[in-house]
């Protein structure tokens, strides 16, 4: 039988477009992360994801801009795990739409993958660097909310609704 192997020394969680880290073994807030900028218009509470992934927590968060005419987005910020500073963040643009659609996530093999809309983007976990970008042949879903299932060998992809 293989020792098992310590506990992580945080637990990390995330709703309505804040990220908290609590230490594990007193349950004390360690830091804190707001997600920049506006909801989503009509998705109540905002919509927020978190993985941890080598020291990394990546953070999808649905966006919107404008003010007549609103423009949903999907950004992905990377922190530091231990202290929460922003390492990096990513945009990704899909079809114009005023409507959130939902988004997932993949994190393997140091690479983040985001399908949002009619898009897939292709991070470096490291540095945020822009591997590729581009249009899906799934198309954006037309009058149905688009949410493309990804999945690699030993990893599938997390639905942010």
């Amino acid at each position: 039988m293989a020792p098992a192997l310590p506990p992580s020394p945080l637990l990390v969680t995330a709703f309505n477009g804040v990220v908290a880290a609590s230490d594990r073994a007193t349950g004390a807030t360690r830091w804190t992360f707001a997600v920049p900028g506006k909801s989503v218009p009509g998705a109540r509470p905002r919509p927020t994801h978190v993985e941890v992934h080598d020291e990394r927590v990546l953070v999808l968060a649905g966006g919107s801009e404008g003010t007549l005419k609103k423009n949903t987005f999907i950004e992905v910020h990377a922190l530091d795990y231990l202290e929460g500073h922003l390492l990096w963040t990513q945009r990704v643009e899909g079809h114009p739409t005023s409507r959130f659609t939902g988004a997932q996530l993949l994190v393997e093999g140091g690479q983040v993958i985001v399908a949002w809309s009619d898009t897939l983007a292709a991070f470096d976990a490291a540095s945020g660097r822009v591997q590729w970008r581009r249009v899906s042949e799934h198309g954006d879903g037309g009058i149905y909310q688009a949410c493309l299932d990804m999945g690699v060998p030993g990893a599938r992809s997390r639905h942010l609704p």
